[in-house]
């Protein structure tokens, strides 16, 4: 398991902001839209599973955690689709009862159009589209 695999499990849950991938469009400067983002909030990770609630979706929606390579990816199956936040790398640490935990994780969310991210993750990822909205996720609880 990676290092980062292991934090992600450690935190649990994780409440994470994107950056609306359009607002860095030329297009949304010019006709003045005010920033947008998007809050994920990912309940119960587990290897393999976890839940998520959406400011774009009603109700908690079921996610495959895939760890591979130096990434973790949130998969969640949308019909033909997938939504996918892939966790890559941990931006801060802290100490809690001795142990080193991450605070903050660098990530990118991006719905892909096929479901080839369910079967190699990690090469879905390098061709992201190029409107995938950056941002951070935190663990719900720090202490």
């Amino acid at each position: 398991m990676s290092p980062l695999a292991a934090y992600v499990l450690a935190a649990g849950e994780l409440i994470c902001e994107f950056q609306d991938g359009y607002q860095r469009s030329l297009l949304a400067d010019l006709v003045g839209e005010p920033p947008r983002t998007m809050l994920l909030v990912y309940e119960n990770i587990s290897p393999g599973a976890a839940e998520v609630i959406s400011t774009r979706s009603p109700g908690r929606n079921p996610v495959r955690v895939i760890a591979e390579g130096k990434s973790v990816h949130l998969i969640q199956e949308a019909g033909p689709s997938v939504m996918v936040t892939t966790l890559l790398a941990c931006e801060r640490t802290k100490r809690r009862s001795g142990e080193r935990i991450c605070t903050r994780f660098r990530a990118r969310h991006a719905w892909h159009f096929d479901r080839a991210a369910l079967s190699n993750p990690d090469a879905s990822f390098e061709s992201q589209p190029t409107g995938a909205s950056p941002g951070t996720c935190e663990p719900w609880r720090l202490d």
